[in-house]
């Protein structure tokens, strides 16, 4: 998991091709959970575009996430009462959407995402995710 979320080895996504293919959207739109400038600058790719990219549907990047410390090194009290990173970049009103990202720790991240995209008036919102931090 290391390899793939800090190297961009995108090689472990092959083990989980059959599995996201089938993943359902029903006329929803994949919303990647986007990375800060920061991030992206440090890793030099987002791991949820790559897991979007190898579901079928359409991604719109209407997301986009402010600056801040690394949710990978924060423990749970520090995810649960950080403040809200996201903002809606793009129309969303009335669409029915899919977030994807790589890990589910405390939730927070699909929660503060889901919340935005709310406000700016989506319909749905559901979320896939590759794996379950215990």
């Amino acid at each position: 998991m290391h390899r793939f979320k800090f190297l961009g080895d995108t090689v472990l996504l092959e083990m989980f091709m059959d599995e996201l293919k089938k993943v359902k959207i029903k006329q929803a739109v994949l919303v990647p959970i986007p990375l800060s400038a920061e991030r992206i600058a440090e890793r030099r790719f987002n791991q949820a575009d790559e897991i979007a990219r190898r579901i079928r549907g359409k991604i719109v990047p209407c997301l986009s996430r402010i600056d801040g410390p690394a949710q990978s090194k924060a423990g749970r009290q520090a995810r649960l009462t950080r403040r809200n990173p996201y903002h809606v970049s793009g129309d969303v009103k009335g669409r029915k959407i899919v977030l994807v990202d790589d890990v589910y720790t405390t939730g927070v991240t699909l929660r503060q995402a889901m919340f935005r995209l709310k406000q700016a008036g989506a319909d749905e919102i559901s979320a896939v995710t590759l794996f379950r931090s215990v």
